[in-house]
């Protein structure tokens, strides 16, 4: 899977656009582990919980 194969804070931002169940399944620090420093997590569905997400709709 991509996610695995990334580097680690590779990104300044992750963005979740679908409610892919496949996406669903990321715990909170899988997803922090490919941000930047600064980088923050935008969930446009509302699938993660809050807690993970630095802003949602």
């Amino acid at each position: 899977h991509w996610v695995e194969r990334a580097d680690p804070g590779a990104f300044d931002a992750v963005v979740l656009a679908v409610a892919h169940d496949e996406f669903r399944a990321f715990d909170a620090a899988t997803i922090r582990a490919l941000l930047t420093p600064d980088g923050v997590v935008y969930d446009v569905k509302s699938v993660w919980p809050r807690d993970v997400v630095d802003d949602r709709l």
